[in-house]
C-alpha cells in the first residue's frame, strides 16, 4: 500500500515568499505554483509548501512528512484498523493531489498523499528541452561486439579494465554506479544513483549519468549515456554518446557548461582507457 516518502510539507504563513526563499536556496524554481500550494521537485522528492491555517503553523512541528499511496481513503482505513486516528480527513487540494493526516498512537502526524502530477524526474532536462549539445567518442577494438558489450555490462566486465569497484544491474531501472573513491563517504564515491535506461545484449546499452561531486548544482540531476557496439571488419565500434543537457538552464547555471567541459575531456580518456585494455 505505502509506495514509499513522496513529500515533506512545510506550513508558512507566506506561501509567495517561502517559494522565492526555497528557489533561491535550491536553486531552481517549482514543478507546480498556485497559491494554495507550491511544490519543488529536489532530487526525487518533493518539497511542499501550504498555507498555515487553524491546525497548523510554521516552526519545529509545523511540518508534515507524506507517503505516497494510490488510494487515500484506503489508506486512512488502514490506519485507523491499527490505532491510528483522523486528524485531517481526505481532501483534494486542487489538481487531483488528495491528501490527509492521521496521528499515530505514539502522537505522530502521519500523512498519505496521492499525487498524479508529481512524477520523479529520471533525468534533468525535461520534454522539449533536450538541447542538441552532445559528446560523442568512438573507439575500434579487437573484439565482438557481444564482448564489448559484455566489458560494459557487469561489475566483472568493468573491473578488467576500469574500475574494480562496481555494481551494475542489467535490468531497466537496475543500478549503474561506479566508485572512483571507494574511501569517500556514500553518495560522494562515484556514479551513485545511476541507473540503466535501456540495453540490446551486444548492440545497445544506456544509462543515467551524474555529475562528479564537486559540481554539486548539477550532480543530483542526470543527463544520459548510450553506447552502440558495432562490427567493424575483424572488430567493434563502440561509440559512447552524452546527451540529455537541459536547454533552458545553460545560461542560468554555470555549472551545467562546466560539467560539459569536464565530460567532454574525461570520456576522452575514458575511451582511450578502454582500447588500451586490447593492446
Amino acid at each position: 500500500m505505502f509506495k514509499g516518502l513522496r513529500t515533506v510539507g512545510y506550513d508558512v504563513h507566506d506561501v509567495g515568499a517561502a517559494r522565492d526563499w526555497y528557489t533561491g536556496v535550491l536553486g531552481f524554481g517549482p514543478y507546480f505554483d498556485e497559491a494554495f500550494y507550491v511544490g519543488f521537485d529536489v532530487g526525487g522528492y518533493e518539497l511542499g509548501l501550504h498555507p498555515a491555517g487553524e491546525n497548523g503553523g510554521p516552526g519545529i512541528g509545523g511540518d508534515t512528512a507524506y507517503w505516497a499511496v494510490d488510494d487515500v481513503p484506503a489508506a486512512l482505513e488502514h490506519l485507523v484498523a491499527h490505532g491510528a486516528t483522523i486528524k485531517e480527513p481526505a481532501q483534494d487540494v486542487g489538481g487531483d493531489v488528495v491528501v490527509a493526516t492521521v496521528v499515530d498512537p505514539f502522537d505522530n502526524v502521519f500523512g498519505v498523499i496521492r499525487n498524479p502530477q508529481f512524477a520523479p524526474s529520471i533525468v534533468a532536462a525535461a520534454a522539449g528541452d533536450v538541447s542538441d549539445r552532445t559528446i560523442v567518442q568512438e573507439v575500434v577494438v579487437p573484439c565482438t561486439p557481444a564482448d564489448a558489450f559484455a566489458l560494459w555490462s557487469s561489475g566483472e566486465g568493468m573491473a578488467a579494465w576500469w574500475l574494480p569497484g562496481a555494481r551494475i544491474e542489467l535490468r531497466p531501472g537496475g543500478f549503474y554506479e561506479l566508485y572512483f573513491m571507494t574511501d569517500a563517504p556514500i553518495g560522494t564515491r562515484g556514479s551513485e544513483g545511476c541507473r540503466v535506461l535501456s540495453f540490446i545484449p551486444g548492440r545497445m546499452l544506456s544509462f543515467t549519468w551524474n555529475a562528479p561531486p564537486h559540481l554539486d548544482r548539477t550532480r543530483s540531476r542526470h543527463t544520459w549515456v548510450v553506447l552502440d557496439f558495432q562490427s567493424e571488419g575483424q572488430g567493434t565500434r563502440v561509440r559512447l554518446t552524452h546527451l540529455g543537457w537541459p536547454a533552458s538552464e545553460w545560461d542560468s547555471e554555470p555549472q551545467w557548461p562546466e560539467t560539459f567541459a569536464y565530460f567532454d575531456k574525461a570520456w576522452t580518456k575514458v575511451m582511450e582507457l578502454f582500447a588500451e585494455h586490447f593492446e
